[in-house]
C-alpha cells in the first residue's frame, strides 16, 4: 500500500462578513429608514401645521397646552435625532466600520429608552388612548427582547468581531 501524503491541514476561515445571523441587523437597517419615515409622516405630519401649534401655544386658545407642545416638539426631535443616527449606523454598518458594533448597541438602547419615555410621558400627560397605550407597551417588551438578544451578539459574535475591522479613513493634510 502507499501511502498517501496528506496536505496541511488549513484552519477552517472563521466566520465573517454580513451573514449567518448578522443578516437580520442588515435587513433591520434597511428597513428602518423607511419604517421611521412612514411612521413620522402618520404620526406627526399634521401637528407641523402652523395653527397646531398656535392653538397649542396661544392662551386665547381652548386647546392651550405649553406642557403638550414641549412634550411634542421634544418628540418630533428625538424621532429626527434618533432617524440620523440610523442613518449614520447604516453608512458605519455597510462599510464595515469598527464603531459600527458599539454605534448599534447604542442604537437599541437609545431606541428602547425613547419608546419607554414616550410611553410614561402619554400616560403621565393622559395622552394616549387605552388600546394605543397598550400597543406602546408590546412595543417596549419588543424592543426589550430585541437588546437582550442582539446587544450580547454584538459583543460576543466572532462573525462580528471578524467583520467590523476598517476604521475611518484619515484625512491627509
Amino acid at each position: 500500500m502507499s501511502e498517501v501524503a496528506s496536505a496541511p491541514a488549513v484552519p477552517a476561515p472563521e466566520p465573517s462578513g454580513i451573514g449567518g445571523w448578522l443578516l437580520l441587523p442588515a435587513i433591520a437597517l434597511i428597513i428602518s429608514p423607511l419604517r421611521m419615515i412612514y411612521e413620522f409622516h402618520q404620526t406627526f405630519l399634521d401637528l407641523l401645521r402652523p395653527s397646531v401649534w398656535i392653538s397649542l401655544l396661544s392662551t386665547k386658545s381652548p386647546n392651550y397646552s405649553p406642557v403638550l407642545a414641549t412634550v411634542l416638539g421634544w418628540e418630533i426631535l428625538a424621532n429626527l435625532a434618533l432617524f440620523a443616527l440610523t442613518i449614520w449606523l447604516g453608512y458605519l454598518f455597510f462599510r464595515k466600520r469598527k464603531l459600527a458594533p458599539a454605534i448599534f448597541i447604542l442604537w437599541i438602547v437609545v431606541s428602547a429608552a425613547l419608546q419607554l419615555a414616550d410611553l410614561m410621558l402619554t400616560s403621565l400627560l393622559g395622552l394616549d388612548a387605552q388600546q394605543s397605550n397598550s400597543r406602546s407597551v408590546i412595543e417596549l417588551v419588543k424592543s426589550g427582547i430585541g437588546a437582550a438578544i442582539w446587544v450580547p451578539y454584538f459583543l460576543r459574535s466572532v462573525r462580528v468581531k471578524n467583520t467590523f475591522v476598517h476604521h475611518a479613513a484619515k484625512p491627509n493634510y
